[in-house]
């Protein structure tokens, strides 16, 4: 069949680059395939093309793909003009370089890789499918440490903590506060200033204390009961990630000079400009910020140094990934949901 997985033979394991005598990749896959705006049943397996790398690109075999907020937000059309056309969702995977286009340096066939994909022109390309086109500036290798459904979970949840800690400037002895402390960017921001010796204090319900706890955070503030500034004083910089009331009771927790960053919503900058602090809103990244693949290569190396891990709250198969996405919906999530693609290799490191 045409669609039939990529044939591995005589895999091997070799410094974080998985070493095949014979990768063959199909001209079909299966993928999840979005048609249009709505709710999770426009969510179909469907079989599609695998797109050709071209310059600067490769093509990617998926082993597990993160699912993020962002991924049922556009499938509902936040933000954006409804959509009529054929989409794949996903942003965050993790597998093997397949192959490599045209002058592409630095990555071969085979080498452990994790980052991030998304729409190219010309084409339907997404995460959640066994193949996925990357461009090389926004893939990493693999830490070994890592296994590829691990990995999976870092790209967008992890470059954005790491872009909010750059952007409020987080350094030793900084008192941060940061909302929604238990969830993809909350957990990855957490861990992230802490490896730069800050003081962390976090909001979670009390079920996710002993999760916080075990990934460094100082202070575990159950948001359930009453009012945040009423238990939390003199912060130093705000790490949003709930908007909303949260956002407005975190602001009330900073003093003079303080910053804020939200990536859930906007403080109203009479408030902010009244509080005598430094709001800033979520955005592309700017002059002043570092490109996707440097984050992840950021955060890479704090995974060898044993600063920054993943947990997955739980994983889902790809023909489920309807079920995922309202999963994350609930907004209840313990670290990453991940969707296993292959699962002969997602498990392995």
């Amino acid at each position: 069949m045409k669609h039939t997985l990529a044939v591995v033979m005589a895999i091997t394991v070799l410094c974080g680059r998985v070493v095949a005598a014979d990768i063959r990749v199909p001209s079909e896959q299966m993928a999840i395939v979005q048609a249009g705006n709505g709710g999770p049943e426009v969510l179909k397996l469907r079989t599609v093309p695998v797109l050709k790398p071209g310059a600067g690109q490769v093509l990617v075999r998926v082993y597990a793909a993160g699912v993020n907020p962002v991924d049922w937000k556009i499938r509902m059309g936040w933000g954006r003009p409804p959509s009529s056309g054929a989409t794949i969702p996903g942003f965050d995977v993790a597998g093997a370089v397949a192959q490599v286009g045209p002058g592409v340096t630095g990555f071969k066939v085979g080498d452990a890789i994790f980052g991030r994909v998304g729409p190219i022109d010309g084409g339907v390309n997404g995460g959640y499918a066994h193949y996925a086109l990357a461009a090389v500036a926004d893939i990493v290798v693999k830490p070994g440490k890592l296994t590829f459904v691990e990995a999976a979970g870092i790209g967008v949840a992890g470059s954005t903590a790491e872009r909010m800690i750059e952007r409020t400037q987080i350094m030793q002895g900084t008192r941060v506060l940061i909302t929604g402390a238990a969830g993809g960017v909350g957990s990855s921001a957490a861990q992230l200033a802490k490896a730069r010796g800050a003081y962390v204090i976090g909001t979670a319900s009390a079920r996710h204390g002993a999760y916080l706890k075990s990934i460094g955070v100082d202070e575990v503030i159950d948001y359930t009961q009453g009012n945040i500034a009423d238990r939390v004083k003199d912060i130093d910089a705000v790490l949003d990630t709930v908007g909303s009331d949260a956002l407005a009771q975190a602001l009330a927790t900073l003093k003079k000079g303080g910053i804020m960053q939200s990536v859930a919503g906007s403080a109203p900058a009479d408030q902010c400009l009244a509080a005598a602090v430094t709001c800033i809103n979520n955005g592309p990244p700017g002059p002043g910020d570092r490109a996707y693949g440097q984050l992840l290569a950021e955060i890479a190396g704090r995974v060898r140094s044993g600063q920054f891990k993943i947990h997955v709250d739980r994983t889902f198969p790809l023909e489920q990934a309807a079920d995922a996405q309202e999963y994350n919906r609930q907004g209840h999530t313990e670290g990453k949901i991940i969707l296993i693609v292959d699962a002969l290799e997602a498990h392995r490191s």
